[in-house]
């Protein structure tokens, strides 16, 4: 192949330059507390849900969705497929732990250690036609989950 091309074909082509393809892999991650134990407060899911967002932006991992429950989190997000979904989990997991020991010494009792997470995490691909959907069956699953049941009305029904 010859290099030795016009400037001015040398020039449009440095300036309209882009990638073959560009692709992105969603996966949802899920991990739980040690022992599956029910610790996680409010305000321990309002951490984790700042937390995992920074730490994603740090690190140049797509968030698409962060909810979490009492004794577990689900993260949906998306990787170039030069990035690794373990090394990804690895950093999440470690970055929460770090700094919800540090600010909420109440879960070193209540789990009994430094550790907060499991070891075990498991992970599905989502494809790109699905990620809406199971974004928005986290949303309403940990919505429900959080909201309290409506008790008006439980007297006239039965």
């Amino acid at each position: 192949m010859d290099t030795n091309l016009a400037v001015p074909v040398q020039k449009a082509l440095m300036q309209r330059w882009e990638p073959l393809y560009r692709s992105q892999l969603h996966y949802l991650v899920t991990w739980s507390t040690r022992g599956r134990r029910p610790v996680l407060k409010e305000r321990h899911i309002d951490a984790i849900h700042a937390l995992v967002r920074t730490a994603c932006e740090d690190r140049g991992i797509a968030l698409v969705e962060v909810v979490a429950g009492t004794d577990h989190v689900h993260v949906l997000f998306g990787l170039k497929p030069a990035q690794s979904v373990a090394s990804a989990v690895r950093e999440l997991k470690g970055r929460t732990t770090r700094t919800l020991l540090q600010d909420f010494p109440e879960l070193r009792v209540w789990l009994r250690g430094n550790l907060v997470w499991d070891e075990r995490y498991a992970v599905e691909t989502v494809s790109p036609l699905r990620v809406d959907r199971i974004r928005d069956r986290l949303l309403h699953t940990h919505r429900a989950l959080r909201e309290p049941l409506p008790t008006e009305g439980w007297a006239a029904a039965s």
